[in-house]
């Protein structure tokens, strides 16, 4: 699609979706329609590749950004869009729902409606609810087992004879006591421990006074229950911090780990994580903000305009700033509280976020082990290093130039990903601006242009980092040519007699050859080297065959055809014996005499 085939865009709020001939491929938001969809044609990377591959744009204009935000992650869902993010396990994240009744219960729901009900979540993890559900239920005697909404009973259950439910169901409960009850719950899911304990204590010393010395135990289980969930069981943190969230975000190349962790009281609840393997092309606000649209967004995707009285935290801590922002935090906070999202520059919280980066990045290089042990490799944070990388590399093409005398002059791709070869994405090109010529450097810069410029552009990802066979010449001549594809990506040169890395820049760098990641480039160079001189072995067998097939007698166009078509080297042609080439199409005996007898007498030459 061209930009000449846009239909007319309004410069208004809305969500756009860009169509192949059969489906939605991406779809987005934007403050400024307009702007925001003609400005895919002068990017680079994935957004160009979506206009390129649409074949059609779809518009949808909305009242304001917090709308299209909404209406964004509803089309996402229901399309499920190849060029955006989406998670392999994307789901409702668990609630925690207090009935609106007169004698409510407390569920673990994934839906959030608009009925009055009070509600604590989403939960980054089931483990939590349910650690915290156990609690209410062997602390608070609410009721369990009479259904929502509550049926009558003629006997009460259980948990009454436990005295772990008031067994209002059979009317046993007093609406006061119930009450008070219901406010001990809130008051603990509100994170308001040290009020609940506080509160508790009250009530133990009270029935003490009064000699009812049973109810007093009972208080003080309680209290040990609380105290145990918020103290030992749970890492406490300083009080003062109150409620937030706040995100931890690391990246290793296409690898990316982000992890939410919720803190209510000062305490912490709960983290989930997010790890994603296929994030090459997306970059990291686009990453964060596709996390936050799931986490936050889709649990409350088909709440329009309702105001719930869900305890979202006020503060959402973020460890850089996204261009959605202000919109979702318009949009979280007309479900009850006000919410800021913010990215804190000093004082305490900063220390929240160091603490979730490291946490994240351990995370990720856990994962990063794992994969080693299917085909990663540890030298890629030490080329990192070397290179002077922001991110761990992922995806490594090595080039090389082979040629005999100028003689077909070939380039060859090869592709490592995670420290290992990836050989169903080598690739080769002949040199074609060159004839008779062994200019290497043209070649090279051929090569590099026809790589990022041409159709391999369109199916091979962008390498995280490019290893070039050669010295400094090579490498700048691959610069010129990734600059002439409007590229900048981060290039070394591996010079063969020293083995030494050559940067653009001129600077070298030497490794101890046992270094890992001067292995690693060594077997990168060497698979591109190895994959070029095939090819060329194999053209130069080709012209060979060509030339023994035209001088010899009674081997027509037709025949020579057939034998091409069947051989492409001249080790294939000398291994197959004097019957089988008789029985090929169009061949007899005489002529596969004539073609060995041709065969030995070019060889007896060389």
């Amino acid at each position: 699609m061209n930009l000449s085939d846009l239909p007319p865009l309004p410069d208004a709020p809305g969500v756009y979706l860009w169509r192949s001939k059969t489906k939605v491929i991406y779809v987005g938001k934007a403050k400024s329609l307009k702007a925001r969809v003609t400005s895919y044609f002068h990017a680079e990377g994935k957004s160009l590749r979506v206009a390129r591959e649409a074949a059609g744009l779809e518009f949808i204009v909305t009242r304001d950004e917090v709308e299209a935000l909404l209406l964004e992650s509803n089309l996402i869902k229901a399309h499920l869009p190849r060029y955006n993010v989406l998670f392999k396990d994307d789901k409702h994240y668990p609630f925690l729902k207090l009935t609106n009744e007169e004698f409510p219960m407390l569920m673990v729901v994934r839906r959030v409606l608009d009925d009055g009900a009070r509600y604590w979540g989403p939960f980054p993890e089931a483990g939590t609810v349910r650690r915290i559900k156990r609690l209410v239920d062997r602390v608070f005697p609410l009721r369990k087992n009479s259904g929502f909404p509550m049926r009558k009973r003629r006997y009460p259950c259980l948990n009454f004879s436990m005295g772990r439910c008031l067994a209002p169901c059979v009317g046993n409960a007093s609406p006061k006591e119930y009450a008070e009850a219901v406010k001990r719950v809130e008051q603990l899911l509100d994170g308001k421990a040290d009020e609940l304990v506080t509160s508790l204590e009250a009530h133990m010393e009270q029935a003490a006074e009064a000699t009812d010395f049973e109810r007093a135990a009972e208080v003080r289980d309680q209290i040990s229950s609380v105290k145990a969930f918020f103290g030992t069981a749970q890492q406490a943190y300083d009080v003062e911090l109150g409620d937030l969230d706040f995100l931890g975000f690391a990246r290793a190349g296409q690898y990316v780990l982000m992890q939410l962790y919720q803190m209510r009281g000062g305490q912490m609840l709960g983290k989930t994580n997010r790890f994603i393997d296929q994030a090459a092309d997306d970059s990291d606000e686009e990453l964060l903000s596709a996390f936050m649209r799931e986490y936050y967004v889709a649990s409350f995707a088909k709440q329009k305009g309702v105001n719930l009285s869900t305890p979202l935290p006020p503060l959402i801590l973020l460890p850089f700033e996204i261009e959605d922002q202000q919109a979702l935090a318009e949009f979280l906070s007309a479900k009850g509280r006000k919410v800021e999202l913010r990215v804190p520059r000093r004082g305490e919280k900063t220390r929240l976020l160091e603490l979730s980066e490291n946490n994240a990045k351990t995370a990720l290089e856990s994962e990063l082990k794992l994969l080693e042990r299917k085909g990663d490799h540890p030298a890629l944070k030490g080329l990192m290093e070397i290179l002077e990388l922001s991110r761990r590399p992922f995806r490594l093409e090595g080039f090389d130039i082979s040629n005999l005398f100028g003689e077909s002059p070939v380039a060859s791709i090869a592709v490592f990903e995670g420290g290992r070869p990836k050989k169903a994405e080598y690739r080769r090109m002949r040199i074609k601006s060159l004839s008779g010529s062994a200019d290497d450097y043209a070649a090279m810069e051929e090569a590099l242009y026809r790589r990022f410029a041409g159709s391999l552009s369109d199916t091979m990802a962008l390498p995280d980092v490019l290893l070039i066979d050669g010295g400094l010449g090579q490498v700048r001549a691959a610069q010129k040519g990734l600059e002439r594809a409007g590229l900048t990506l981060p290039l070394v040169g591996l010079a063969k007699r020293e083995e030494t890395l050559v940067l653009p820049s001129g600077k070298t760098v030497e490794l101890p050859l046992n270094h890992p990641v001067l292995q690693l480039l060594i077997y990168l160079r060497d698979e591109t080297h190895r994959n070029g001189l095939e090819y060329h072995r194999k053209l130069r067998s080709q012209k060979t065959l060509k030339s023994v097939f035209d001088e010899i007698p009674g081997i027509g166009p037709k025949r020579k055809e057939a034998l091409l078509a069947h051989f492409s080297t001249l080790e294939e042609l000398k291994a197959m014996s004097l019957e089988e080439m008789a029985k090929l199409p169009g061949m007899d005996k005489r002529s596969a005499e004539a073609v060995l007898g041709a065969l030995i007498a070019q060889q007896s030459k060389m």
